[in-house]
C-alpha cells in the first residue's frame, strides 16, 4: 500500500515540474499537463478566458485540430479541461506512442499560432456550452451557491464565464493570455502507468528547450468576514423538484481542519452507512441522492450539501440535515464510526491512484497545492489523526446555523 503513494519528483532548470507515477501493471500511458491558469486567475473583464483557451488549444487553427487528432489514429484519446486553478490536458496513449505525443502536446500548449475563423466557431460553441451548464440545475445551484458565499473571491464565478464576456473578449486579449501563462515554470509534467526511463527522457528533450518567462506573480485573496446571504431562492421552468443546497465557507487546502472537514464531509455522505443518506433516503425516501462535499483551494475553502426534493418534503428535509449538522457540534462520533469513514478517505484516495484517469488529476492538485512528493502520505497520516473531539471542535467553528446559506431552485408552476 505503501508504494501506490509515493512518486518521483524533479525540477527542470526551465521551471517545468516534472512528476513520475509508473504502474507495473499497467498496459497505457498517460501523459499530463497542468497549467496553472483558472478561472481565479483571469481578469474580472474577460471571465472565461482560460477556459477559451483550452478550447483553443485543440481546436484553434487547422494545424491544431489536426495535432489533437493524429492522437486517436494509433488508438489513444486527449482530454482537456479547466477548472477554477488550472487547465489539465492528458493523453492516454500506448507506452510506444509516447515520443510522438509529447511533440503533439508539447505543440498544442507552446504554440502561439491561433486562427480568427476558428476563434469565431469556438465563441458560438461556448456560448452553446454555457446555456447548457445554465440548463442544468446542478450547475446552477452550486453557481447560485457561491456567488452567494463569496463576494470578492472570484470562485464565486462560473469557470466557463459569462455570456457577455464570452461575446466582448477578442483573440488579442485570449493570445495574451496563453502567452503570459502558457511557460514551463507554470506548468506541471505528470507521466503515469507504463514508462519506462528511456521514453522519459525522449519526452522531457519536447519541453527542456522550452525557455523561461518572466516570473509570474499571483493575486491572493483574504478571508472573507462578512456572513453570506441566508436564502437565495430562483424559480427554473423544466424542473420537477427543488434543488436545495446548503454550503458555508471553510478553509483552504493547507489548513490544518481541511483534512478535518474532509472526514466531515465524509461521515455525511460517504456510502450508504453515512449519516444524511440513511436519514434522506433510507428512512424518509426523500431524495434519491445526497451529497457532501469539502471543496477546497489555495486560498479558499467551502462546504456543501446538495439534494433533490419534492416541494412538500423541503421543509423536512432541509430540517433533517441540520439536525445532523447539529448533533456533529453537539455529539461525539462513535470510535467504530469515525474510524470506518477514515478508512473510506483512504481507500477512495488509492482507487483514484489505481484509475488512469483520476491519477493525474490527484497528483497535479497535490503538486499545485503542497509542492511535495510525500503530500500524500502526509495528509492520510491527518486524517487518521483526527479525534471525535475534533470533529466538535471544527463543526462549531465552521458548520454552525448563522454561517450557512441555503440556496433553493424551485420549478416554476
Amino acid at each position: 500500500m505503501t508504494t501506490a503513494m509515493f512518486w518521483r519528483r524533479n525540477t527542470l532548470p526551465n521551471g517545468l515540474r516534472v512528476l513520475l507515477f509508473p504502474r507495473e501493471s499497467a498496459n497505457t500511458t498517460q501523459l499530463s499537463i497542468a497549467v496553472e491558469y483558472g478561472s481565479n486567475q483571469e481578469p474580472e473583464e474577460i471571465a472565461g478566458v482560460a477556459h477559451f483557451l483550452e478550447h483553443m488549444i485543440a481546436g484553434g487553427s487547422a494545424k491544431r485540430i489536426h495535432l489533437s487528432r493524429s492522437v486517436e489514429n494509433s488508438g489513444g484519446i486527449l482530454d482537456l479541461y479547466t477548472d477554477h486553478e488550472h487547465m489539465m490536458t492528458t493523453m492516454d496513449i500506448l507506452p510506444e506512442e509516447l515520443p510522438e505525443a509529447s511533440f503533439v502536446i508539447s505543440e498544442l500548449l507552446f504554440n502561439s499560432d491561433f486562427e480568427e475563423e476558428k476563434f469565431s466557431k469556438e465563441r458560438k460553441i461556448i456560448l452553446n456550452e454555457l446555456a447548457e451548464a445554465s440548463d442544468d440545475p446542478a450547475e446552477r445551484i452550486e453557481e447560485l451557491l457561491l456567488k452567494s458565499l463569496f463576494k470578492k473571491h472570484p470562485v464565486k464565478r462560473p469557470v466557463g464565464g459569462f455570456p457577455k464576456t464570452i461575446k466582448r473578449l477578442t483573440l488579442d486579449q485570449l493570445m495574451n493570455a496563453h502567452k503570459t501563462n502558457y511557460v514551463p515554470q507554470n506548468m506541471i509534467l505528470i507521466l503515469t502507468g507504463n514508462i519506462s526511463e528511456k521514453n522519459v527522457e525522449m519526452v522531457l528533450k519536447n519541453f527542456a528547450n522550452k525557455t523561461i518567462k518572466e516570473p509570474l506573480s499571483r493575486k491572493t485573496y483574504p478571508v472573507e468576514p462578512a456572513k453570506p446571504k441566508p436564502l437565495v431562492v430562483e424559480k427554473k421552468p423544466g424542473i420537477a423538484q427543488t434543488y436545495l443546497s446548503i454550503g458555508a465557507r471553510t478553509v483552504c487546502s493547507s489548513h490544518q481542519d481541511a483534512p478535518v472537514l474532509d472526514l466531515v464531509s465524509a461521515l455525511l455522505s460517504g456510502g450508504t452507512s453515512s449519516r444524511l443518506f440513511i436519514e434522506l433516503r433510507e428512512k424518509n425516501a426523500f431524495t434519491y441522492d445526497v451529497n457532501s462535499d469539502h471543496n477546497k483551494g489555495l486560498d479558499f475553502g467551502y462546504f456543501s450539501i446538495n439534494c433533490a426534493v419534492k416541494n412538500k418534503n423541503l421543509v423536512k428535509a432541509k430540517s433533517l440535515i441540520l439536525n445532523e449538522l447539529s448533533k456533529l457540534r453537539t455529539e461525539k462520533v462513535p470510535l467504530d464510526e469515525l474510524e470506518k469513514n477514515k478508512n473510506l478517505i483512504v481507500a477512495d484516495i488509492l482507487r483514484g491512484m489505481d484509475n488512469p484517469q483520476d491519477c493525474p488529476d490527484i497528483l497535479a492538485y497535490l503538486e499545485m497545492h503542497f509542492k511535495n512528493e510525500t503530500a500524500l502520505v502526509e495528509y492520510i497520516g491527518k486524517v487518521k489523526a483526527v479525534l471525535s473531539e475534533n470533529i466538535m471542535d471544527v463543526a462549531n467553528i465552521y458548520l454552525q446555523e448563522d454561517y450557512f446559506s441555503t440556496v433553493l431552485l424551485k420549478p416554476t408552476k
